[in-house]
């Protein structure tokens, strides 16, 4: 395996693993465990067969665009608008999601030493990490990627640690009335579209191995998403909670927790300073917009919601799963479908997928957004 095709693995694993892997046991747990195994396992395969649709469409086009782009240049102005929308749907719950969770993370960390409700950790996190990106702070894709692999480590502690305490009665259950919670979490922690197009760039020259490397990511993220929904439901059970780690303070001590607590909040701060520093980049240099008002139109927003009091953590990753990340899918299947006849290159792969499971997709990606907007 060469470097290029280890690091453009590397880079779409970095792009899917981030703050939904915490929503999962949870998930998995209301759920009931096997549900949630099942749904993984076909969120899986549908994120691998529309990551491969959209890398094809990369291969079929000469210019080097993101999803935006390629967007416009098959699908014109309109289905431009919706990839926006949906950019900025996902962009804003995710930066609400790091500014909730890090409450969580905070109070495991600091508590010991002063007390402080939740709410205020998670203030003076948004406050302070907004003030960074407004003095110019970012990280890169090195660090986002250095995060997702320490991540195997920390589970491979938790592993470790908890192995004795893992009871297999933690696996059985099933809840209909939230069969349908791990759906949008899933969409949610498997999207990773930004991290394709990157993709063929590493590849330059051996674009012939993208659909490998996307392959190899998604299996890898597949497989530690299951081994960690497992660990941690197999040990914390029904005391499961929404932000993993109160739930195994009671199982795995202090230690444990605090280091899950310490890499938390490096990883959702590096996810933060990126995610805001991207959307402010897109409203200043797309739209013109002054970089301060930029700014604002990116922190003020997720700030706002968390101050209202939308801090359920689960509600709103499951919510932006179900709708946005669907619609990027459908969008990802139109695209595909556009690619094949209007594309002004020979693509180094081309799927032969029946008309047939097009439909399909589309149908079960509507059916959740419809269930998502007007039945949840």
């Amino acid at each position: 395996m060469n470097r290029k095709f280890f690091y453009a693995v590397a880079v779409l694993v970095g792009s899917m693993v981030g703050v939904g892997i915490f929503a999962l046991p949870y998930a998995f747990v209301q759920a009931g465990f096997w549900t949630g195994m099942t749904l993984l396992v076909v969120i899986g395969l549908m994120t691998l067969l529309t990551d491969f649709m959209y890398g094809e469409v990369i291969l079929r086009t000469h210019a080097k665009h993101q999803l935006l782009g390629y967007t416009k240049t098959y699908l014109g102005p309109t289905f431009q608008k919706l990839v926006f929308f949906s950019a900025v749907l996902i962009s804003y719950v995710g930066l609400l999601a790091y500014i909730i969770i890090s409450g969580d993370f905070l109070n495991t960390l600091l508590s010991p030493f002063f007390f402080a409700p939740i709410a205020s950790y998670s203030i003076l996190f948004a406050v302070i990490l907004s003030l960074a990106v407004l003095r110019g702070i970012k990280t890169v894709s090195h660090i986002e990627l250095f995060f997702s692999f320490l991540f195997v480590a920390v589970m491979g502690l938790i592993v470790f640690s908890g192995w004795s305490q893992i009871q297999t009665l933690n696996f059985t259950g099933f809840n209909s009335a939230h069969v349908a919670l791990p759906y949008g979490i899933l969409l949610f922690a498997f999207a990773g579209l930004v991290g394709v197009p990157i993709q063929r760039q590493i590849l330059d020259g051996q674009e012939h191995k993208l659909r490998y490397t996307i392959v190899s990511a998604v299996i890898f993220v597949a497989a530690l998403y299951a081994i960690f929904a497992a660990t941690v439901v197999g040990i914390s059970g029904l005391g499961t909670s929404p932000d993993v780690v109160s739930g195994l303070y009671q199982f795995l001590g202090s230690k444990i927790t605090v280091l899950i607590s310490l890499f938390g909040i490096f990883a959702i701060t590096t996810s933060f300073l990126m995610l805001a520093s991207g959307l402010i980049n897109t409203f200043h240099f797309d739209f013109k917009i002054h970089k301060f008002n930029a700014w604002l139109l990116v922190v003020v927003p997720p700030f706002l919601l968390f101050l209202a009091g939308i801090r359920t953590f689960i509600g709103i990753i499951s919510l932006a799963g179900g709708i946005a990340i669907a619609l990027e899918q459908i969008l990802v299947v139109f695209l595909y479908a556009k690619a094949k006849s209007k594309g002004d290159r020979v693509p180094e792969y081309s799927l032969n997928i029946p008309t047939w499971l097009l439909y399909i997709l589309i149908s079960v990606f509507s059916v959740g957004i419809v269930y998502f907007l007007f039945i949840q």
